[in-house]
């Protein structure tokens, strides 16, 4: 398995064809480091390439198609070939083909690190980070070569980390060809397909994966928001003090990942001495952890679902370092850990999959305001298999 490691303490990831929205000055950002690998394939309209690239123009199957993998990942991480084929548009020959795209497969592919550098524009940690390429070409004139090309252009990309959940975060990708992102193991983002640059994006809120409904039918995995739990959200939306209008509606597409076990979104600001704390539900309890180690505990409070909380007695002018948050029911134990560098006790995975199919163009940018975990580039040798 590989990691992702921050420069400096910066997170949050957008991917896409290598695009990410955010302009940025290297000099003067907080930047992460997220390293993958990149597998070279030769193309398939010559003897002896891989069938499923560079042969999308020949079957006129262009575009953008769902459903060509499976919702979840397999036991290895790695996305599943769907039994139920798209009705048009299938640019994939067999199961056996496709798991060659992303497992080490001698004279079919060769794997190597790939590192990418997310910035967020500003000095401070937090916000959103970036990484934006519109030419991404990363092995031009490596392992197979460009093949008689300007370019390399048969190649995936995976890369695999983890994050800590809070209320609000989003994930974006603009790009071509191939994308999958995948959230402890559930498909999010579906860009299938050769095509041009296009767009996925989910936002994280109340423990579920809200995703594109043009890309997500409902289902079984996926469900719709009804009119009910619309009301429901905005007032939880406005409880956790995000600010500016709940961005959720009637109709749009959720998968529940029940990333908070059922229990209530919760959220801190550290300031100074002070921790702000808000819950999408009325505030049970907090716990406030001190740098020297030391805990202060408040119980049974009636503030509502808001809270300003600071050390009093012998704990007056201490720094915080992080607070347990317990709101809900009395009958929900779940408590939330919040520290004063933006992570949480809630432990996510994310993974992310890249193909580059056809003689196009090659645009790649992610956007993300994720908390990844870091991991040092070395650990990705020896490679995944």
């Amino acid at each position: 398995m590989f990691h992702a490691r921050p420069v400096g303490s910066g997170f949050a990831v957008l991917l896409g064809l290598f695009m990410l929205s955010v302009d940025v000055s290297l000099a003067h950002a907080d930047q992460l480091q997220l390293t993958g690998v990149i597998r070279d394939l030769k193309r398939g309209d010559k003897t002896g390439g891989h069938p499923d690239f560079e042969t999308a123009g020949a079957k006129n199957m262009f575009g953008h198609v769902t459903g060509m993998v499976t919702y979840y990942l397999s036991e290895d991480r790695r996305p599943v070939y769907n039994p139920t084929r798209p009705a048009s548009k299938d640019t994939m020959t067999s199961a056996d083909r496709f798991n060659q795209w992303y497992r080490d497969t001698p004279n079919v592919n060769i794997s190597s690190p790939l590192t990418l550098t997310l910035s967020n524009n500003q000095s401070n940690p937090g916000g959103v980070y970036t990484f934006h390429d519109s030419s991404f070409w990363p092995i031009d004139g490596k392992h197979f070569g460009n093949q008689s090309l300007n370019h390399n252009f048969h190649f995936t990309f995976e890369l695999h980390t983890t994050f800590t959940y809070s209320p609000g975060q989003v994930f974006t990708f603009i790009g071509d060809d191939d994308v999958w992102v995948y959230v402890n193991g559930v498909r999010t983002i579906d860009l299938g397909g050769v095509h041009q640059a296009i767009t996925g994006s989910f936002r994280l809120f109340d423990g579920k994966a809200f995703v594109e409904k043009s890309h997500f039918p409902l289902g079984s995995v996926v469900q719709e928001v009804s009119t009910a739990m619309k009301l429901q959200l905005v007032q939880k939306w406005a409880n956790l003090g995000m600010g500016g209008t709940c961005p959720f509606a009637y109709g749009d597409r959720y998968i529940d990942l029940q990333l908070t076990g059922g229990a209530p979104d919760a959220r801190a600001a550290f300031t100074g001495d002070n921790v702000e704390v808000w819950a999408s539900d009325a505030l049970r309890s907090v716990v406030l952890k001190f740098s020297d180690g030391t805990q202060q505990r408040f119980d049974n409070l009636s503030l509502g679902t808001h809270g300003i909380f600071t050390g009093t007695g012998a704990y007056d002018g201490k720094a915080i370092l992080g607070c347990w948050v317990k709101a809900g029911s009395a009958e929900q134990n779940y408590s939330h850990y919040l520290t004063r560098n933006g992570s949480t006790s809630i432990n996510c995975t994310l993974d992310f999959f890249f193909a580059e199919r056809h003689t196009t163009e090659s645009n790649f940018r992610i956007d993300t305001t994720m908390l990844l975990e870091t991991v040092d580039p070395n650990t990705i040798s020896p490679l995944y298999d």
